[in-house]
């Protein structure tokens, strides 16, 4: 258990006696004639507490104390409270001093009164410790709601943390933030929780993740050679771990149709992105057919290639005519559609 020292007691304490409406006026009887005798004030040695301050009735036994002088310490703040899982000392020495100021004030003769100090007093923040099981469902959960995968493809493991997360007693909320506005969620994940108990934040705590992320993989369901066309009766898919290779395999038919291989492919292997080309259909300055389409007209138009590309690429392409570019998508070896 962590300790740090409480600030000087009978500075900070004297402070609230001169603070208006907590202690009663100089000459006015009636506000001292009615409270209730006090023969002993027994302060104890270990003292838990639950919220952000410690009033003085919390560090005295209440046997002790009649009724109204709980009320009267009840309302004078000795100090914050240590934070969740360290301790604070109390210096007996200046809350003796503390007391009889205390009871001058109310005009009650301090050396009738019992004192019963020890000589160490100690202040502890009620606390609970957040367990393994609960960052690691925050973590799955943000995971879950965040990423860009389907839940069904997504496994969590090795959720890790530094530190014991011990918070203040009272109701807890969380925030979850990622590390990055570009992270992926696949593979190593750093988020950052923030943790609040009634509202105000009491812990930070960075949460690592091991994120996997499994995904359907077109591969070759025959043989395939070199600057062969890909066909859809070619290929056949799998669900494969994709966490260290997310961008390396083909996982959307558009990234194998129309397509050729640049190398020899052996039967039932993963189709890599690198191994796959789009075969150029036309080439810069090559005329064209462009097809400019809506509901219920269809208009067309001579046009020039701007750029080398392939079906299903996207171009620029000059009306011979107007001399204005468009840009368009390839259909064919002669024919352009005008995008939108």
């Amino acid at each position: 258990m962590r300790s740090v020292m409480i600030a000087p007691l009978a500075a900070l304490i004297f402070l609230v006696l001169l603070m208006p409406g907590v202690m009663p006026v100089a000459g006015v009887d009636s506000a001292w004639s009615a409270l209730e005798p006090i023969s002993e004030i027994r302060v104890l040695g270990n003292v838990t507490v639950n919220h952000k301050e410690v009033s003085l009735v919390e560090i005295c036994d209440p046997e002790t104390i009649p009724s109204e002088w709980k009320s009267i310490m009840g309302g004078l703040n000795i100090g914050d409270a240590p934070p969740a899982g360290l301790e604070k000392f109390i210096d007996p020495g200046q809350l003796r001093t503390y007391l009889v100021r205390l009871l001058d004030s109310y005009r009650i003769n301090s050396s009738e009164v019992k004192f019963d100090i020890p000589d160490r007093i100690v202040v502890k923040r009620e606390s609970t410790q957040i367990t393994q099981e609960t960052i690691e469902e925050i973590f799955k959960k943000f995971v879950f709601e965040s990423s860009p995968w389907k839940r069904e493809d997504i496994n969590v493991q090795r959720v890790r943390f530094s530190g014991i997360p011990l918070i203040p007693t009272g109701k807890m909320t969380y925030e979850v933030t990622a590390s990055s506005a570009k992270e992926r969620f696949i593979g190593n994940v750093t988020v950052t929780v923030d943790f609040y108990v009634n509202e105000e934040k009491v812990r930070t705590l960075g949460v690592v993740g091991k994120v996997e992320v499994f995904g359907d993989v077109y591969l070759a369901s025959r043989p395939l050679k070199q600057n062969e066309m890909i066909s859809e009766a070619d290929l056949e898919v799998h669900k494969m771990n994709l966490t260290d290779a997310a961008d390396r395999f083909a996982t959307r038919l558009d990234q194998v149709e129309n397509r050729r291989v640049l190398r020899n492919l052996g039967v039932h292997q993963p189709l890599e992105l690198k191994d796959l080309d789009r075969p150029l259909v036309l080439k810069r300055g090559d005329p064209v057919r462009i097809v400019w389409e809506e509901p219920g007209l269809s208009v067309t138009a001579k046009g020039q290639a701007n750029a080398d590309g392939g079906v299903g690429d996207i171009l620029a392409i000059t009306n011979v005519e107007s001399k204005k570019t468009i840009h368009c998508r390839v259909v064919d070896a002669q024919t352009v559609r005008a995008t939108r």
